[in-house]
């Protein structure tokens, strides 16, 4: 919800990482998001993903990171 008002890259990260600690699950939203346009620190977010043994997560992001 406050994506749709304010892109920050505080709330794109947090976004990010929330999906990251959903699992499994939301491991599809987590790549849509971040294939778009987006604010987000992924180098950071990726680290605390890793950090956070989320590793499917941060797998995912380090790839993205890697496409850029």
């Amino acid at each position: 919800m406050a994506r749709k008002t304010l892109k920050e890259q505080k709330v794109d990260s947090e976004l990010i990482f929330a999906y990251a600690k959903c699992g499994a699950r939301m491991l599809p939203e987590l790549e849509n998001f971040i294939a778009d346009p987006n604010q987000a620190d992924l180098q950071r977010c990726g680290d605390r993903c890793f950090d956070e043994r989320l590793y499917e997560a941060a797998e995912l992001i380090f790839k993205r990171i890697g496409n850029q």
